[in-house]
């Protein structure tokens, strides 16, 4: 024995005594109170290692005494090293029995609480794993759908088809992919015959239709060429005006083959080569001969403008002013354009209706609302078609673009304000309460200097460059809106359901505000 000591640990006190050998060192604690007994023994080789993981000053103690690591073996230091490892001496409460004790060295607790460490990360990385494993299988068996009915999203397990509201635990803080909007084929039981139905549903969206999606886009696109067609045609076509068109135009190439001297003869075939074969190299000789006979009559100064506009006939500027100048003859003789009505019916029309993918078909039927009949943006409208049709299109494209440049003020076709197409790529500047409804916008890309603003009314998608009255913009806004509170003082208080904004109305200066007086 080389040390015997009193020292305290877990609320008692205990005789702790040293023995050494050659080989190893003992500790051996005697607690009086109960007279229990624990052993323990330290190599020398144990010794050595644990004295060799341990830096030469360790603490702010040791560095004081000059000891610590290896050189803790020496002889001389034989005191020095009993202080050293009496402190590394642990007593403490059994971890499996809980009326006992156990003691244990420093670097055991060391390595029992590295131990209990990595079993718990590896505790941890099986339950990681296993989750991991789960949510994957979870995630194979079942998707997210949407319920139209409820606008929110439900999940259904693909294998039983049974739907629930709430998310599966398993996935935990995971979520599923939203649904894509894809059309997909499913099978019900009917509950009466017990046979097998084949429906179509697209979880995405939330739909589901007896249709294929094959049959469901043939009808939509049915009803797109239809709502197209009447875009375009106006009216609908009767099956009168349908015989009367195929009897004109089946008629007039025999009849001018017959009498090409006749100016009926020559206006029609005119007319057919320019609408329907399209072939305006052909046309212009044909139409110049009809103005020779006839220079005055509107149904050929119409005609025969339209048809410079759409040849872009060279130099453009002169035929532009021959074209303007037709048409303010033809509309001097025939205002009402009663003698042109039966052509642009039989012709420009028709030819919309038999081809209205051609892009030189739409073309000439634009520039029929468009200088005929005043209609500018109906005639927009048909040349973003014909574009659609074939952006490359040197015809279309030139007339569109001058179309759209004269529309500013000044131009042929002005109008009250810049067209969509110059909406769409314009943006706010100024928005005031004042103003309700209308928002100033600017056209970075306006090719006119000077009409860069313009002002935009978002209830009726009007345009406007010049700025709207503002008298004539609060008596919009009180003829619509609601009395909602009597006079504070001399104002009343107006809801504008259209804005859900409030407003105020001086009852005896007919003055109006947006705030309160």
């Amino acid at each position: 024995m080389i040390d015997k000591r009193i020292v305290r640990a877990v609320k008692e006190l205990f005789i702790l005594s040293t023995f050494r050998s050659p080989h190893d060192f003992v500790f051996h604690t005697y607690q009086p109170s109960n007279r229990v007994q624990m052993r323990i023994k330290l190599s020398i080789p144990k010794l050595r290692e644990w004295l060799h993981d341990v830096p030469s000053s360790t603490t702010k103690e040791d560095t004081n005494s000059g000891c610590g690591g290896t050189s803790l073996l020496d002889p001389k230091k034989q005191s020095q090293l009993i202080e050293w490892l009496v402190k590394r001496i642990i007593i403490r409460k059994h971890p499996k029995e809980e009326d006992n004790l156990q003691i244990l060295l420093q670097f055991e607790a060391e390595e029992e609480r590295v131990l209990k460490l990595v079993t718990k990360v590896q505790a941890q990385w099986r339950r990681l794993q296993s989750l991991r494993c789960a949510k994957d299988k979870t995630t194979k068996q079942y998707e997210k759908i949407f319920v139209r009915e409820n606008n929110v999203f439900a999940y259904r397990n693909i294998v039983t088809d049974e739907r629930q509201w709430e998310k599966p635990k398993l996935l935990g803080n995971l979520d599923l992919n939203d649904p894509v909007d894809e059309w997909r084929v499913e099978e019900m039981v009917d509950s009466t015959t017990g046979e097998k139905q084949q429906y179509y549903a697209n979880y995405g969206t939330g739909q589901t239709s007896w249709l294929s999606e094959e049959d469901a886009a043939r009808m939509v696109q049915r009803r797109y060429r239809s709502k197209h067609e009447a875009d375009l045609l106006g009216k609908k076509l009767h099956l009168k005006d349908v015989v009367k068109a195929m009897k004109f135009i089946h008629g007039a190439r025999d009849r001018y083959e017959l009498e090409p001297r006749k100016l009926s003869n020559i206006v029609n075939f005119a007319l057919v080569v320019h609408c329907l074969d399209l072939d305006f190299i052909k046309a212009k000789p044909v139409y110049e001969k009809a103005l020779e006979l006839s220079p005055n009559h509107p149904l050929i100064c119409r005609a025969y403008g339209i048809f410079l506009l759409a040849s872009r006939q060279t130099p453009y500027a002169t035929s532009f002013q021959t074209a303007c100048r037709l048409f303010n003859e033809a509309n001097v003789i025939d205002p009402t354009q009663v003698r042109f009505q039966s052509a642009a019916e039989i012709y420009f029309r028709w030819a919309v209706l038999v081809d209205a993918k051609n892009p030189l078909t739409l073309l000439n039927y634009a520039l029929l609302h468009q200088c005929i009949y005043k209609r500018y943006d109906h005639a927009e409208k048909i040349y973003r078609a014909a574009l659609a049709l074939d952006p490359t299109n040197q015809l279309v494209n030139e007339n569109y673009k001058f179309f759209l440049n004269e529309r500013y003020p000044g131009g042929e076709y002005v109008s009250q304000g810049p067209p969509f197409s110059v909406l769409r790529r314009s943006k706010v500047i100024e928005e005031q309460p004042e103003w309700a409804e209308w928002r100033k916008m600017i056209d970075t890309q306006c090719p006119k200097s000077g009409f860069e603003t313009f002002w935009y009314n978002r209830l009726t998608k009007e345009t406007s460059f010049e700025q709207p009255c503002q008298k004539m913009i609060w008596q919009t806004r009180l003829s619509r809106s609601k009395c909602i509170a009597g006079k504070t003082s001399n104002w009343v208080e107006y809801f504008d359901s259209r804005l859900q904004q409030s407003f105020y109305y001086d009852v005896y200066t007919k003055q109006y505000s947006c705030k309160s007086g």
